[in-house]
């Protein structure tokens, strides 16, 4: 059974290496940056997703201190924005002796798994600055 499995997880990676090398090139990006904010206030700590309205693709970018940056195809994209805070004084035992601060996402879910938002980036670009200030009650 375990020559089976070892078989199986050699010719699975052989296929990824042939596949991941057959060329076909990097797909065209631009560089996307800017800023987040929720009811004026930047959003700390966080991700924001650029999918593909098609689903056939999606990046993201690590939100910090209010900015991110990412790596984004052209097209039509479905924006969803993941804010996270501190729970002050909440802790939870992840491993044993190990205390973890909790934390709660904030972003109202019409941001994320609702979104509305869309942007539309162009192929003649490189670069692009796109800020989201978002509002909690509209």
């Amino acid at each position: 059974m375990n020559l089976l499995c070892a078989r199986l997880v050699i010719t699975g990676l052989s296929l990824a290496a042939a596949v991941g090398c057959s060329g076909g090139g990097r797909p065209q990006t631009i560089d996307v940056q800017g800023n987040v904010s929720l009811d004026g206030k930047p959003i700390e700590s966080g991700q924001i997703y650029f999918r593909a309205e098609d689903g056939s693709n999606s990046y993201y970018g690590k939100i910090e201190n209010g900015s991110y940056e990412a790596e984004v195809t052209p097209g039509e994209k479905r924006i969803e924005v993941y804010g996270y805070r501190d729970l002050a004084g909440k802790t939870r035992e992840d491993n044993p002796g190990e205390q973890a601060t909790v934390r709660e996402m904030f972003v109202p879910e019409k941001f994320n798994r609702k979104t509305t938002l869309t942007l539309n980036l162009s192929a003649d670009k490189a670069e692009a600055v796109e800020d989201f200030n978002l509002k909690s009650k509209d």
